[in-house]
């Protein structure tokens, strides 16, 4: 009898470490599988900044007050007006030293639609110290420019020159003219587009 008391307490010993060892095995084996890693990073975002004679046109895209004519010297015309035959220009100024990629630069010309002296003409235009380009005038004038990554000059200086026409190519008689110096209205239209360079792969 008690042998078998015995035989019964060694089976029951034997069975409480064989259920130890499986229960601590069961959780090594899960430990394996609990384990974690988190990671964060920050990335730095390109700019995208530009002026247009020195506004900010992110944040304000009228600059409209930043364009002022010149109009060249006539003894038979008063100062800062223009008048048939007048010549003179205007510039457009914009920095891009603030932008971290490759863009194109697009500057539409056209007559505002509130113009009502048809014989006023875009004649040409200068970038920097260039030489003079000649402008077709038609009903919309547009030049495209690509600026590429790390170029050496973000600032671009264009100037726009405009004119009066009377006599050659005129399309405004001396009564047009006439009634254009008592109601007419003299305006031009400028839109100056960026868009970013999508990648060449």
């Amino acid at each position: 009898m008690d042998k078998i008391i015995n035989n019964r307490k060694f089976r029951l010993l034997l069975a409480a470490i064989s259920l130890f060892l499986l229960v601590d095995l069961v959780q090594d084996t899960y430990a394996k599988y609990i384990s974690s890693a988190d990671a964060s990073s920050n990335f730095t975002i390109a700019r995208w900044a530009f002026t247009v004679n020195q506004q900010d046109i992110i944040n304000n895209q009228d600059f409209s007050n930043t364009i002022v004519p010149v109009f060249d010297e006539n003894p038979n015309i008063g100062s800062d007006v223009i008048a048939p035959t007048s010549t003179g220009f205007f510039e457009i100024k914009i920095d891009s030293s603030n932008v971290g990629v490759s863009f194109d630069e697009e500057i539409s010309l056209e007559k505002n639609s509130t113009n009502t002296v048809t014989d006023i003409v875009f004649t040409g235009y200068k970038k920097n110290d260039g030489e003079l380009i000649p402008i077709n005038d038609e009903s919309t004038s547009s030049i495209t420019t690509t600026h590429l990554l790390g170029e050496e000059k973000t600032v671009n200086t264009y100037k726009f020159y405009i004119k009066w026409l009377d006599g050659t190519g005129e399309t405004m008689n001396n009564a047009d003219d006439t009634e254009a110096s008592i109601n007419g209205v003299a305006s031009i239209k400028v839109n100056i587009r960026f868009i970013q360079k999508p990648n060449s792969n």
